[in-house]
């Protein structure tokens, strides 16, 4: 596997695949002595990957999916997976440590939607930056560490980590439609022609995987198409009918939305 440039080792490949699981069980409600006798592996390093973020203003995944209510202080578990879905389509974390930066994808540069995001999901401190991409039009930087660690449990797209899709699974069906709206919100690029051409999502092929799962599983919707495309795949929806009526299911959730883009 290879990503920006350098080859991963064994060791971290399999590091991979152990926090993948560990983090996996977990959401199943497995506690972490039963984790480590499961895969064989050291308490303490199961307990050091579960390991809450402190100072964060996103829930941990394991008991948020499990219960549907944050932290007190929080923002409410929808709006938190509406942010989960939108960065998980638009969002990609660089580096490590203190070098850590989140990296989302905005296309047309959208100040009001940009504030809405801050306001929920960082502290006043935090700094933002805009860079303009001439492939990918805008591209907003947030270099908060303690965000960028918090998200790493969700699956968001990681130097560290690469694609992590396995969450979309314990995803419950009263929390779909915000994750699916944020997705819709965060998608790029536009399908040429608009909507006129239908709802195209764009995506890393596993993760539009278990977006058609999502969507069959909780909506009922079936028959969506994956195709293989540069830069990203993409998912179409079984005739009209289909986007139609994924677009009134994602569209029904209403706490958040992304302004003009």
């Amino acid at each position: 596997m290879v990503i920006r440039g350098r080859m991963r080792s064994a060791a971290e490949l399999e590091r991979r695949v152990h926090v993948t699981q560990i983090r996996g069980a977990a959401r199943k409600g497995r506690s972490p002595s039963e984790i480590a006798d499961n895969q064989h592996l050291p308490l303490k390093m199961v307990q050091q990957i579960l390991s809450p973020v402190a100072d964060a203003r996103l829930s941990d995944p394991v008991p948020l999916l499990r219960t549907r209510v944050a932290e007190p202080g929080l923002p409410p578990a929808d709006v938190q997976v509406y942010w989960v879905g939108f960065l998980t389509a638009a969002a990609r974390i660089c580096g490590q440590g203190t070098s850590f930066a989140l990296i989302i994808t905005l296309g047309g540069r959208s100040q009001a939607y940009v504030d809405t995001l801050m306001a929920d999901l960082t502290e006043p401190h935090v700094r933002h930056e805009f860079c303009q991409s001439s492939l990918l039009g805008w591209q907003l930087y947030i270099r908060d560490q303690t965000l960028c660690k918090a998200l790493l449990p969700w699956g968001i797209s990681s130097d560290i980590h690469g694609d992590d899709p396995a969450l979309l699974d314990d995803v419950p069906s009263d929390l779909a439609a915000p994750f699916l709206r944020g997705y819709l919100d965060g998608n790029w690029p536009a399908p040429p022609g608009g909507r006129r051409n239908g709802v195209v999502l764009h995506g890393p092929e596993p993760v539009l995987e278990k977006i058609a799962a999502m969507i069959k599983r909780h909506w009922r919707i079936n028959g969506t198409v994956i195709t293989p495309d540069t830069p990203r795949a993409h998912l179409r929806f079984p005739g009209r009918g289909g986007d139609r009526e994924f677009l009134e299911r994602a569209y029904g959730y209403t706490g958040r939305s992304r302004g003009s883009r």
